[in-house]
């Protein structure tokens, strides 16, 4: 879905380190917090590590701070059982394309 939005500070792009499930390596990833309009809230998208890209999709986000955009995001609902038989469930909004900056 579209949304417009705004990233309102440099701080509002942040990169985090996962880890891989079953292994011993990290993945880089991000997140951003976005004010949206209409209704105004704060929601956290969550940035997956093809986006983010080893920080390329970090910088392009912080080419969008302070610009009222459109954000291509998608709500995802996820379900399952983990290694220690134990249900856990993740919902939220996820970036599905990095936003285009108009010069």
């Amino acid at each position: 879905m579209k949304m417009e939005g705004l990233i309102l500070d440099a701080s509002d792009v942040i990169q985090e380190t996962k880890n891989i499930h079953g292994t011993n390596e990290t993945m880089q990833v991000g997140k951003i917090k976005l004010i949206t309009t209409n209704p105004t809230a704060t929601i956290e998208v969550k940035v997956n590590d093809k986006l983010w890209n080893g920080g390329k999709g970090g910088e392009a986000l912080l080419a969008c701070v302070g610009k009222r955009m459109n954000f291509e995001v998608e709500y995802k609902e996820m379900a399952f059982g983990n290694d220690q038989n134990k249900h856990v469930s993740i919902n939220g909004f996820h970036l599905f394309a990095l936003p285009v900056v108009n010069k």
